[in-house]
């Protein structure tokens, strides 16, 4: 077969008619699979001409990584191999190895049981002080309750999204159409298509979703000094005026924002469900149809539940605590990403750039005791599971002692900080970027100049 090195294979690959991967050092076409991706073509043109083997295990069970690979052609091999070109990628890849075959990707399923009883448990509270309870003070108390409720569901809906309770992606998906779609009212369709991008591609600035928030926010002044072409939403992304003055001042709003993102979430969801139920899109085309039905159950119920308080306060008070409650899940998921460093393009061309460095520089850790595990859901350890991302939740714990361990022996840097230094890091780093906006004065001109 051909023999490639890694610069060819890059100069080579194009996303439209050549989309060439590189697993365990065979160049794979796969330019006629990725629109029949489950987790969506954009994972797959992310990687296009670059090393995708730490990717492609993460995200998939050996069993089935090992089967599609089996149907893909394979168009030559690349040289030098990863373990002589970098020893340390081919120690993570014994590392993991290792960890698959220690057990340590196996389910407990008593812990899920125990998460599943009291979520449903706070849920009988939350009915009992609406349907059962006549004062404010109770309804208040129960819009706070289904607010904790939604946000610990949300954390069984990210291990079900990435298959990581029952290791099956049907029973799983179905699972995550109950925990994310009926009952929080996010489409579990929409969330891994956007989730999958984002662990592959991780505060890319043209890529990763996860850091594409103008016109409310920007992460880096790349976002504020030149049009920005999102692959995601597939167009430029809004650099007006407007998005100069809310950016200036983004690190007051950052709080505010986040306590009614979930309205947000709730119209991206349905976009998509509409798209992939109505029009019946390729990827996600399964369960199309349930995507959209569980999601309009979700809005019903939860009209159904709010419309039995009796008074109109009472309602308002409901609703909007529990959205707002909720919302500290949004302020975790971007706790370790935000006040990370950001780049341009897709990583991943060399031994410098590789998988488990990208990683290890745009993630962060939560330093938290064992007993407020339960409030961060896992998310507390984002470095471990971007790293190792199928590993059920009840083992990260003992994943990130390997982690440090690893790190050590192979010099590398690994972040962690406390709960409250990670929000003040983030207020910093937003802080930081509002200096690069536009003066008033320079806004004004421009608004002059466009009017005349």
């Amino acid at each position: 077969m051909p023999i490639f090195t890694r610069d060819e294979v890059k100069r080579i690959s194009d996303p439209n008619s050549n989309l060439l991967l590189i697993i365990e050092d065979k160049v794979y076409d796969v330019t006629n699979w990725q629109f029949k991706h489950p987790g969506g073509h954009l994972t797959l043109r992310a990687l296009c001409g670059k090393d995708a083997t730490e990717s492609y295990y993460a995200m998939h069970s050996a069993k089935l990584a090992r089967t599609f690979l089996k149907s893909q052609p394979v168009i030559g091999t690349v040289e030098p191999k990863i373990e002589d070109a970098d020893a340390m990628t081919g120690a993570f890849r014994d590392l993991t190895r290792a960890m698959l075959e220690s057990g340590m990707y196996e389910t407990k399923y008593s812990f899920y049981y125990t998460l599943v009883a009291r979520i449903f448990a706070m849920f009988a509270v939350v009915l009992y002080l609406v349907l059962c309870r006549d004062e404010l003070e109770a309804h208040c108390a129960a819009g706070i309750l289904l607010g904790l409720v939604w946000q610990q569901a949300a954390f069984i809906g990210h291990d079900l999204g990435h298959n990581g309770i029952s290791h099956n992606r049907l029973i799983d998906s179905y699972l995550g159409l109950f925990f994310g779609n009926l009952f929080t009212g996010f489409s579990i369709g929409w969330w891994k298509r956007s989730h999958n991008v984002h662990h592959i591609v991780t505060n890319s600035i043209e890529h990763d979703p996860d850091i594409q928030h103008l016109p409310f926010f920007a992460v880096n002044e790349h976002f504020l000094h030149s049009k920005v072409f999102s692959t995601w939403f597939n167009h430029v992304l809004p650099l007006s005026n407007a998005a100069h003055v809310l950016v200036k001042y983004q690190h007051y709003l950052y709080y505010p924002i986040m306590a009614f993102a979930r309205f947000n979430l709730y119209v991206q969801s349905l976009l998509h469900a509409i798209q992939v139920g109505v029009y019946n899109t390729k990827e996600y085309h399964w369960n199309g149809p349930l995507q959209l039905w569980t999601l309009v159950g979700f809005h019903v119920w939860m009209f159904v539940l709010t419309m039995h308080i009796p008074t109109v306060l009472g309602r308002f008070m409901f609703y909007l605590l529990a959205q707002n409650v909720a919302g500290i899940l949004h302020i975790q998921i971007t706790l370790s990403h935000f006040s990370m460093p950001t780049y341009n393009g897709v990583t991943y061309d060399d031994v410098d750039n590789g998988y488990v460095r990208t990683q290890l520089k745009t993630s962060l850790d939560i330093d938290c005791p064992c007993w407020m595990d339960w409030f961060h859901g896992g998310l507390q350890f984002q470095v471990v599971h971007h790293l190792w991302p199928r590993i059920p939740r009840h083992n990260l714990r003992l994943a990130q002692d390997i982690l440090i361990s690893f790190c050590k022996e192979h010099n590398l840097t690994y972040h962690r900080m406390g709960f409250l230094k990670a929000n003040i890091s983030v207020i910093s780093r937003l802080k930081e970027t509002s200096m690069s906006t536009k003066s008033f004065s320079d806004i004004f001109s421009d608004s002059l100049n466009l009017v005349g």
